[in-house]
């Protein structure tokens, strides 16, 4: 929404207006202005009432009569005007002729209201925020007016300017919504006349008012706090700026204190108000009066939202799941805390040591219920093709059909939570609204820690915007009286389902982590992948970073690694090369597409983090242990006697008695992990210390490299880059970890996570060479997991791999100097920065050595591997011949590491052409 102002001055009332009510008044009427109907001093000056503290001794009135303090008559008529250029104006904005206006972040409607109405209330959703406009109002204080203590309306202060029906304006302002989609302002009313009982105003007005739009400019923001009242968000007691003003606590109570008695007052005298408006008033305003006054009754299960699809779906699966409560999550810090506390009182929660880990709690699940099983995760689509041979597939009207029964009456004795969410910045259009049901606090928490959670993504939802719709039961009902488990579950019939045509997720008999927490594998990347392919985008499960020198340009890259390779480690890196940064902008997924520049952004659909705390170092994580240390939810980890937490790894020694992840008592003799392997932490992404400045921008960020990753013991090299957009997809479609023994390929780390049939996936990546032209990035990968010959891994890893960074950044730079091998280019030994570490130039060899008898078995299981997926792009057998034929010309023996053929840094896009 952008804002012109068709005017070139100011056309205002004089009296009051003074240096301490408005100084940048005052300095704009000092030339160059025409009042009308004031008075004039002796010395031919202007003066109104208001304008100084005492007036002057004689003065000539607007009537053109002698006026003198005593005479019993106003000195300028109370109407009087001044006329002026905006020009003039010393606080005049610098695009106030800009010819597209000005981008509008918030809209303030106030009134004049020595009562019943706060000081500042922020509307939970658009529609609520015109109801606000609609219902602007001052109180009559003298009897000329009309009888005192009436309200007078004029809504959206047009009463007497609007040229046509006020009903149908109403309506204008109702239906604006519908061209916002994402973008729409947030809607405020303020009202700082407020009275104490002796008729004192209690808030200061005039320049202290800007105290007021401060707190409006950090909820735009994001960060202002605020609690959840009848009548809309109010501040917090501490979150008004009061430094330096003499205003007391009680004070403070009464501006933002809610009058439920009188509002419930005030409705009535809105409807009669509505009244004069018959038929054509907006159905939309009388929903929010109804709205209003149940939550003045203590209604939580009021829809604040008038999207029809969203009310009819909630109201038939309520009818299905049968709940006893029902409760819109509005996102609110009181709302998190209740949930925690409540989950406290259930055993759920153990609390933290409020001076290490403030606002932190560990989670206990069911021993049965501690991580995700493939086998339990279904994909259903219409055909079983668009699957791919990567998914489980099922016939859709068979799978709901079970469903169905499944989810008949399983949330009896609970309270389904309806939990809006959005993936990715709110003001994207990218991004993707969800409403999960759910009747797991523990998820709702999760939801709000790793996404933009709220009433604040409700007012993005226009009446008849589509959303994706998920449905989560623990699968636990409860009897009358009966008798709830701390973590209640029902993992014999646990089941998870995508179903790809409808953009429905559904999730039953599991409590754990991502299968209730279902914004990230279940949305963000499978059904995500779904999306992505109709809409011609990309998703991608990947680290976002930038990598920048101590001077010089920040590159952004995507690094995409299958699990336990180290990526959220890489996301919040601590370089060990001096004044080199690294900043992240998500640990997880990215979600791509072309810009209008013909460049590749990403996007971080998530808002925190959600990965394994076991296996965490203080000393090589620290980047990830300050992110964790308040404000975060930790699973299945062990805890001290000092309510700290703890895992293997933690510290080089483990405490002596600890309860462990079960709540049993532990020493190191137990013979059992204190920690399950796989526990995890919930963290917002504000607890990050090195989050990316741009890590919210709508736009996202552009990606300059993609540097893909392996965990190998042999065969691939430290370091090396794919020679153009071909090899790169090769290389990405063949990521790779040993596991037991036994090589395992993760086409770009998404085997486990891709919604769509896998060649269809890989395709999308081979199609950006021709969609990007010259703004490919470049593309990279990285093995720090080789090992020498009695096991060892050979390269210190952790922060060291900054090193990796560089060079990478370097070649991005056009500064890198590359040797040439049959799979790509590495960094000559000599090139690649191992300063302070106690590494041999052989062992450097060794980490970049490319054999031929290696790649010869490669390229064998490659092809095997390809086999298993039924068919792949040809571009990729077309690479595996490729760099068979470059170990024939290009090496005349086997083993050797690399040429001393040196390429120029800008070799690699005339080779992509």
């Amino acid at each position: 929404m952008y804002a012109i102002n068709p005017e070139a001055g100011f056309f205002g009332v004089a009296p009051g207006t003074s240096t301490k009510s408005n100084l940048s008044a005052m300095v704009t009427l000092e030339k160059n202005s025409i009042f009308t109907n004031v008075a004039l001093t002796p010395d031919g000056d202007v003066w109104w009432e208001g304008m100084t503290k005492t007036p002057p001794a004689e003065l000539t009135d607007w009537t053109g009569q002698p006026w003198t303090p005593g005479c019993g008559r106003k000195a300028a008529h109370p109407n009087s005007r001044y006329t002026t250029p905006a020009s003039q104006c010393p606080v005049i904005d610098p695009a106030w002729e800009d010819p597209n206006g000005v981008p509008v972040c918030a809209i303030l409607f106030g009134g004049r209201r020595p009562n019943l109405v706060p000081l500042v209330t922020e509307a939970y959703i658009w529609d609520q925020g015109v109801f606000m406009g609609s219902i602007i109002g001052s109180q009559l204080t003298a009897a000329a007016e009309g009888t005192v203590g009436q309200v007078r309306r004029d809504p959206f202060a047009m009463l007497p300017f609007c040229g046509y029906n006020m009903a149908d304006y109403f309506g204008h302002w109702t239906h604006f919504r519908e061209k916002l989609g994402f973008l729409s302002p947030k809607i405020f009313y303020v009202n700082w006349f407020r009275q104490d009982s002796t008729g004192r105003f209690i808030w200061p007005g005039f320049g202290e008012n800007s105290r007021v739009l401060k707190w409006v400019c950090e909820r735009v923001d994001g960060v202002g706090k605020a609690r959840p009242t009848p009548l809309g968000y109010l501040p917090t007691h501490d979150a008004l700026d009061t430094d330096g003003i003499d205003i007391n606590p009680q004070d403070m109570l009464d501006l933002l204190s809610v009058d439920t008695e009188g509002w419930l007052q005030e409705i009535t005298e809105i409807r009669k108000y509505y009244d004069q408006f018959g038929d054509r008033l907006p159905m939309a305003l009388l929903q929010n009066a109804a709205a209003l006054e149940s939550r003045l009754h203590g209604g939580a299960n009021v829809a604040p939202t008038q999207n029809e699809e969203l009310l009819s779906w909630v109201e038939v699966m309520k009818q299905s799941l049968t709940p006893d409560d029902i409760h819109w999550c509005n996102g609110s810090d009181a709302e998190y805390q209740f949930l925690c506390d409540l989950l406290v009182q259930r055993g759920t929660f153990v609390r933290l040591n409020p001076e290490n880990h403030p606002n932190s709690f560990v989670a206990r699940s069911n021993p049965d219920d501690v991580v995700r099983h493939s086998k339990d995760v279904f994909v259903c689509a219409q055909s079983q093709q668009d699957v791919g041979p990567t998914n489980n597939w099922a016939d859709p009207q068979l799978m709901k059909d079970k469903l169905s029964s499944l989810f008949q009456g399983s949330m009896k004795g609970r309270t389904m939570y309806i939990v809006p969410f959005c993936l990715g910045p709110l003001d994207c259009k990218l991004s993707k609204v969800g409403i999960q049901l759910t009747d797991s606090p523990y998820a709702v928490l999760g939801l709000r820690a790793t996404t933009r959670m709220g009433y604040r993504v409700l007012n993005l939802l226009s009446k008849d915007q589509p959303f994706a719709k998920l449905v989560h039961s623990v699968g636990a009902p409860l009897a009358a009286g009966q008798q709830d488990v701390p973590w209640p579950c029902n993992p014999e019939k646990r089941l998870i389902v995508q179903f790809s045509d409808t953009a429905e997720l559904w999730s039953y008999g599991s409590g754990y982590g991502a299968n209730s927490i279902m914004s990230k594998a279940c949305f963000a990347l499978r059904l995500g992948s779904v999306m992505a392919k109709r809409e011609k985008w990309l998703v991608s499960r990947c680290v976002i970073i930038s990598v920048a020198p101590p001077t010089g340009a920040k590159y952004y890259m995507c690094l995409l690694l299958p699990s336990s390779c180290g990526k959220t480690g890489l996301a919040m890196m601590v370089p060990k090369i001096p004044g080199w940064k690294v900043t992240c902008v998500g640990d997880d997924i990215a979600w791509l597409y072309i810009g209008r520049d013909g460049r590749l952004y990403a996007i971080n659909p998530e808002n925190g983090f959600f990965d394994t705390a076991t296996g965490r170092s203080t000393i090589r994580d620290t980047g990830i242990i300050e992110t964790i240390k308040s404000n975060t939810i930790f699973s299945n980890v062990a805890v001290t006697g000092e309510g700290n937490v703890w895992w293997e790894g933690l510290t080089k020694d483990p405490p002596q008695q600890i309860t462990d992840w079960q709540g049993k008592p532990w020493t190191p003799g137990s013979g059992t992990p204190a920690a399950f392997w796989n526990g995890r932490y919930l963290t917002p992404h504000s607890n990050c210390p090195c989050m990316d400045p741009d890590s919210e921008h709508p736009q996202g960020v552009p990606i300059s490299a993609f540097v893909f990753g392996s965990r190998r013991t042999d065969t691939l090299p430290l370091v090396h880059e794919a020679y153009h957009w071909a090899a790169g997809t090769a290389i990405g479609a063949t990521l790779s970890t040993l596991d037991a023994g036994q090589i395992k390929y993760d086409p770009y780390a998404m085997r486990s996570y891709c919604g769509i049939d896998i060649y269809d996936y890989i395709a999308q990546w081979d199609a950006l060479r021709d969609e990007l032209g010259y703004n490919l990035p470049k593309v990279f990968h990285m093995n720090y997991f080789r090992e020498d010959a009695d096991g060892h891994i050979m390269w210190p890893g952790y922060g060291e791999n900054s090193r990796l960074l560089k060079w990478i950044w370097q070649r991005i730079d056009g500064s890198g100097k590359v040797a040439r091998t049959p799979i790509g280019f590495v960094p000559p030994a000599q090139e690649l920065d191992t300063k302070g570490l106690d590494l041999s130039p052989e062992v450097v060899t060794k980490l970049l050595k490319v054999d031929r008898d290696e790649w010869d078995a490669e390229v064998d299981r490659i092809r095997s591997f390809y086999r298993k997926l039924g068919k792949v792009p040809d571009s990729l057998e077309a690479e595996l011949k490729a760099i068979l034929t470059r170990f024939d010309t290009q090496m005349s023996a086997c083993g050797i590491p690399f040429s001393d053929t040196s390429v120029p840094a800008g070799a690699y896009h005339t080779q992509a052409r």
